[in-house]
């Protein structure tokens, strides 16, 4: 069955729509409609995959989620209790890339430990 140009011709034109429409630039956002709304302090991130580049990143001023709470490891576990978090020094001195800041001194948050399970499986 030889093919025509009208099917190839629509086809062709369809795609040319489709990718025109993705393509051209917008001048105004996709949601105007939609203010981003501003973040509060109880907002927690994800800190074992936040992307380095900052000079300095302070330590925040409380616990960050899944961080491990006091009591730290003492040494020779060398962890430190801040702002009520256990944080590891790290043997590099400032600017810190992706580590947090504190006292002229890198930090690496602990990731809390999970606790075991108490109930019997059946």
């Amino acid at each position: 069955m030889p093919t025509t140009w009208r099917p190839v011709a629509l086809g062709a034109l369809a795609v040319g729509i489709a990718l025109g429409g993705l393509l051209v630039p917008r001048s105004e956002p996709l949601r105007p409609d939609c203010p981003p709304a501003p973040l509060s302090e109880d907002v927690t991130t994800d800190w074992l995959s936040r992307a380095g580049g900052a000079l300095a990143v302070p330590v925040p001023p409380k616990r960050l989620e899944r961080q491990q709470a006091p009591p730290c490891v003492p040494p020779p576990g060398e962890q430190e209790e801040i702002n009520g978090g256990c944080w590891s020094e790290m043997r590099m001195k400032p600017p810190c890339g992706q580590f947090y800041e504190h006292a002229g001194k890198c930090y690496v948050p602990v990731r809390e430990t999970p606790r075991p399970p108490t109930s019997v499986q059946p």
